[in-house]
C-alpha cells in the first residue's frame, strides 16, 4: 500500500476549499433571476416618467427592489421594515409575475405589482471590463409639474481610469491625469467590476462591495446601488 504524503494540514484545507466552493455555488443558485422592470418615477418638478429598476428574483419566492449592496450581502432573512416597500414575494402567472410587497402603505394595504415575465436582462459586467471616464446619475423632486414654483436637481458623479482608479470629485476634464483627486483619502480609490458587483476601495482603507449592473448590451447606462449612470460625451468603456 503506497504511503500517504497529504498531511492534517493539506486535508483541512481541501474540506475548507471545498465547503467555500459549495457556500458559492448554493449561494449564486439561490437568485432565479435579475430583471429590469419598468417603474413610474418622479423627477425633476415633480414630473412622471418610467424607469427601468433592477429586481432579484430569490428562487425561495423573495424579491427585492433596487438592490444597493452586492447580492451575497443581501440578508434575507431581515427584511427592513423602514425599507418594507423595497422588498416582497413572487410568483409567477402564465406570462406575468406578481409581486407583494411587504408591509402596508399609509392606507393599511398591502401593495402589488403585477409585470410582463421575464422582463429585461441587467446585464452583468463582462470578465475584463473597465470603466474610463465620467459618469452622472441626475434625479429631482418639486412641483413645478402641478402649478407649482419649487425645482430639485441632483446630481451624483463618478470619474474611473482604465488601470482601476476612480473619484467622485467633479473633475473640470474627464481625460486628462488629475493625481490629487485620485489621491484623496475619502473621495477616491481603487475599483473592480466583476458580474454584479463593483467593489469600491476607498484610500481612507473603507471597502465597498455595491450592486452592478448595465441596461443594455450597448453598456451605454450602468446601475451602480440604487441609481443609473451615463457617461460624459467624452467617456467611454473599455473591454480587454
Amino acid at each position: 500500500m503506497p504511503s500517504s504524503n497529504i498531511s492534517t494540514g493539506n486535508i483541512a484545507i481541501i474540506f475548507l476549499s471545498l465547503f467555500v466552493l459549495a457556500c458559492g455555488i448554493a449561494r449564486g443558485q439561490n437568485v432565479e433571476r435579475i430583471s429590469l422592470l419598468v417603474d413610474y418615477e418622479s423627477g425633476y418638478g415633480g414630473a412622471v416618467y418610467p424607469v427601468y429598476n433592477p429586481y432579484v428574483f430569490f428562487k425561495n419566492g423573495i424579491v427585492a427592489k433596487e438592490p444597493k449592496v452586492a447580492i451575497d450581502e443581501m440578508d434575507l432573512k431581515a427584511r427592513s421594515k423602514d425599507d418594507a416597500l423595497r422588498w416582497g414575494t413572487w410568483k409567477r402567472s402564465g406570462g406575468k409575475v406578481v409581486i407583494t410587497w411587504d408591509g402596508v402603505n399609509r392606507r393599511g394595504k398591502q401593495e402589488t405589482k403585477e409585470a410582463d415575465w421575464p422582463g429585461y436582462t441587467a446585464h452583468p459586467a463582462g470578465r475584463n471590463d473597465t470603466l474610463e471616464g465620467a459618469w452622472s446619475s441626475t434625479g429631482g423632486g418639486g412641483n413645478i409639474a402641478f402649478g407649482g414654483s419649487v425645482g430639485v436637481l441632483t446630481s451624483k458623479r463618478f470619474t474611473f481610469t482604465r488601470d482601476g482608479k476612480f473619484t467622485t470629485e467633479n473633475l473640470a476634464s474627464t481625460t486628462g491625469p488629475n493625481i490629487a483627486a485620485y489621491s484623496k483619502k475619502n473621495t477616491a480609490g481603487r475599483y473592480k467590476i466583476s458580474g454584479n458587483v463593483i467593489e469600491l476601495v476607498f484610500n481612507s482603507g473603507d471597502k465597498r462591495r455595491l450592486f452592478f449592473c448595465y441596461l443594455g448590451n450597448d453598456k451605454k447606462v450602468m446601475r451602480i446601488a440604487g441609481s443609473n449612470y451615463t457617461p460624459a460625451t467624452s467617456s467611454r468603456r473599455n473591454r480587454e
